[in-house]
């Protein structure tokens, strides 16, 4: 797209002259922002992160050229959402200042006394109501289809999250590799799950293990198992072999082909908490990616 006539002479007569009393500090097609309204939003900033705070994220030291690229990306969400039908109108905006002052007991002149000792006006306050929906509708709309969570991540989180819980039960699909007890030299018990994960890999295996059994026991739940072998299992990552277990003269190393925690009450009590928290990480770089790919499609200038 290209910039607009007024806007490309606004800026080649800065340019030129140097005459304007307000330097144009960037644009992003026709929308031109000036270094005076970078700099009041910068001053604003603490009433900004509070009000909206994942259009400013909270942090130490906000640039200028921080302040202008969210400048921009505000312009592209509007214009997207505008494209798919989407525009928050006055009346909805007033809707939810009304709301909100309903909740907290706020007559007009209170929200307004209020957001003056905050150091922003209440016009100020009404566009960043109006922004903080659009990114809402940007996040809902756009970005969270892009953000892929599976059921098996929730039940990795939980399980980081409450690895010492001695409750956690899960389901296993297992093959077991047996050798007989006997047949082990001394000294190889530990080190026999690293040369069946050779043998996986390659076919080898020491002629002395070639009694070597395997038996597929498929999908067994922890809880249906003697303690000591579950106890073994709840240590053994997926698509690794667990160390020895033996039993009646029989060494047993399992080959763990999946690992799944089962879906206990807590867990689900907990599943969308914890998908809150993997959705807000890997949300920001599926958004910076984004906005990397729309940023080709506008006309954008920078001059801080």
């Amino acid at each position: 797209m290209k910039i607009s006539l007024a806007a490309l002479l606004i800026f080649i007569s800065f340019q030129s002259y140097g005459k304007l009393l307000d330097k144009i500090a960037g644009v992003i097609n026709d929308k031109v922002y000036s270094l005076s309204e970078l700099e009041r939003i910068k001053s604003t900033i603490p009433a900004r992160t509070e009000i909206a705070p994942f259009i400013y994220p909270k942090k130490s030291n906000y640039t200028l050229s921080d302040i202008l690229k969210i400048q921009q990306q505000k312009f592209i969400v509007k214009d997207k959402l505008s494209a798919q039908g989407f525009v928050v109108s006055d009346d909805s905006v007033e809707a939810r200042i009304k709301d909100t002052e309903k909740k907290l007991g706020l007559r007009r002149a209170d929200l307004i006394d209020f957001l003056k000792a905050k150091g922003i006006t209440f016009d100020e306050y009404f566009e960043l109501i109006r922004e903080a929906t659009e990114f809402n509708i940007f996040n809902r709309r756009i970005i969270s289809p892009l953000v892929n969570i599976t059921d098996q991540e929730l039940k990795n989180r939980y399980y980081e999250n409450n690895s010492s819980n001695k409750a956690l039960s899960f389901e296993y699909d297992i093959v077991d590799f047996t050798l007989p007890e006997s047949k082990i030299r001394k000294g190889d018990l530990p080190k026999i799950p690293a040369m069946l994960t050779n043998y996986q890999q390659t076919g080898n295996l020491p002629a002395i293990y070639s009694e070597l059994e395997t038996n597929n026991l498929g999908k067994l739940s922890g809880d249906d198992l003697p303690k000591d072998l579950n106890a073994v299992l709840k240590v053994t990552n997926a698509k690794s072999f667990s160390n020895a277990y033996v039993k009646e003269g029989t060494v047993h190393f399992f080959y763990l082909k999946k690992k799944e925690l089962k879906a206990s009450q807590d867990y689900l009590k907990m599943r969308d908490r914890l998908y809150s928290q993997i959705y807000a990480q890997r949300s920001v770089g599926v958004t910076q990616s984004w906005f990397s790919r729309e940023y080709l499609n506008y006309y954008i200038l920078e001059n801080i």
